[in-house]
This record gives C-alpha cells, sequence and structure tokens, in this order.
C-alpha cells in the first residue's frame, strides 16, 4: 500500500491515505477506534478493479493529523466531508467501520450530494437495547481506568470484548499493538465523544435519507428490533459468523462477497 497525504480545513488537517483502483463509484473506507486505513488492505486490492477506492487515517490516528484538540464525531465528520470535496470524489459510498459508523452517519446527514449509500461494519448492534445498572457500572469504571493507563487497558478492552475465540493471533496482536500505540489523549477523547453521540445513534436514524446497510459480527447480537423502529429508509444487516469485531482482516474473502454483494444491490 503507498501512502499519499492532501492538506484539508485551510491547512489544519493532513490526511494520510491510500487509493487503488478507477471507476465512477468511490468506495470510502473509515476505519475504528485506535487503528488505520491499513486495515483496509484486502479490500482495497479485491475492488480496485471496479471502483475507485480509498481509505483514509483518520486524523490522529495512522499518520493523520490535525491541530486541534477536539476529536468529536461532528469534527471528524467534517474532516470526511472536506475530503471529499478537496479530492473531488463523486458517487461515494462511505463504509465505516466500528466508531466510524457514527462518523459516517453524521456524514451522510449532511445530505451531501456526493454521497450514494453508506455501509457500517460491526456497528449499530444496540439500537433501542437497555443496559442493566450492572453493565452501566462497568462502563463507567473502566473510564477513568482507560484515561490514566490507557497504554494497558485499551489492549485489555480488545482482549475482552473484541475478539472471537476463532481469532487468530496475528490479529489479535495487530489490534492490541495499535491500541497500545495510539496517542493515549486521542485513543480516551475519543472513545468518550464516540459514545455520547452514540446514546442518540435512535434520532440520527431517523433522519437518514439512505438505507442503512449493515455487515456485522455475531459475536455480539444487533438488535434488528431497534433498527426496524427507527431507519427511516430501511435497513440490511448481513451477518458474517465467527469473527471479532474485525471482520475485514479476519475473513477477507467472505467479507468482500458480502460487500460486493450490497454494492450490487445499490445499484
Amino acid at each position: 500500500m503507498t501512502a499519499k497525504q492532501i492538506t484539508i480545513r485551510d491547512n489544519q488537517v493532513e490526511i494520510n491515505y491510500f487509493q487503488q483502483g478507477q471507476g465512477d463509484t468511490t468506495l470510502l473506507f473509515l476505519h475504528g477506534w485506535c487503528i488505520d486505513g491499513t486495515y483496509w488492505e484486502n479490500q482495497l486490492e479485491y475492488f480496485s478493479e471496479n471502483y475507485n477506492v480509498i481509505a483514509i487515517d483518520l486524523p490522529g490516528f495512522g499518520k493523520s493529523k490535525a491541530e486541534r484538540t477536539n476529536w468529536t464525531v461532528e469534527e471528524y465528520a467534517r474532516d470526511v466531508t472536506a475530503f471529499m470535496d478537496t479530492m473531488n470524489l463523486k458517487n461515494v459510498v462511505i463504509i465505516g467501520h466500528s466508531m466510524a459508523g457514527e462518523i459516517m452517519l453524521q456524514t451522510a446527514l449532511t445530505n451531501n450530494p456526493k454521497i450514494v449509500g453508506v455501509i457500517g461494519v460491526d456497528n449499530f448492534k444496540l439500537i433501542d437495547v437497555i443496559f442493566t445498572p450492572e453493565q452501566m457500572k462497568q462502563m463507567t469504571d473502566f473510564f477513568p481506568v482507560l484515561e490514566k493507563d490507557f497504554k494497558n487497558a485499551a489492549p485489555a478492552y480488545a482482549d475482552l470484548m473484541l475478539f472471537h475465540p476463532t481469532t487468530s493471533k496475528d490479529v489479535k496482536e495487530r489490534v492490541k499493538t495499535d491500541f497500545a500505540n495510539s496517542d493515549p489523549v486521542i485513543g480516551y477523547g475519543t472513545m468518550i465523544t464516540q459514545m455520547q453521540y452514540a446514546s442518540t445513534d435512535a434520532q440520527r436514524l431517523e433522519q437518514l435519507d439512505y438505507k442503512l446497510y449493515l455487515i456485522n459480527s455475531d459475536s455480539f447480537p444487533t438488535n434488528e428490533t431497534g433498527l426496524k423502529n427507527h431507519c427511516k429508509r430501511s435497513f440490511q444487516v448481513e451477518t458474517i459468523s465467527a469473527t471479532g469485531h474485525y471482520p475485514m482482516i479476519e475473513k477477507p474473502t467472505e467479507f468482500n462477497l458480502i460487500l460486493e454483494k450490497l454494492l450490487t444491490s445499490m445499484k
């Protein structure tokens, strides 16, 4: 993967990105929390025959940088919009993994005419799910630990929550190493702001003018009843079995076939 760089937003943000292929439609891949655009390597290779395929490092992760202290979902959505505008992209399908699902949603809510579709990867599983007091306490107890000792707490969180029994040792080590090496201030800040935003996902989905497509692992079930209650333009969930939170690198062949099916159905 050969990296390129571009500055956006009055030279306040430098985006590191990977681009391959060409076509009338652009697939814009957005990675999840504390990882980077290289997680989409298999997708760039596979889809470049028929699409303009781009994977970016979100600012503060990978090799992208931003002159700011604000790491909200809304700010990241402005980055994505500015990137699309600066690159003059057309017919964009945004594919957002994990926390980038919220970034994808916020970007799509601007009704930017460049966007033709949205596909989430292992996200929007908990719409209308009510947490027990014990679960809420577990989460709130974790945040001070993460803030105080990010380098150790973030990989421990991955071990506890993000892998399947079949997830390979290589994938686990890659994820945990990336977590440990992330900027702790940005890592902590993005988790907090993403969770705050996610608390309003249901209301925002009611405003989404696109059908929501999801490729979700079965390691934790997707509450399709919640999606049915709130997705304005309907939804479709494709389940990929026996993977953790990273199906694009855990089962890339199966993931690509599912994504190809969804892209075909959009046409």
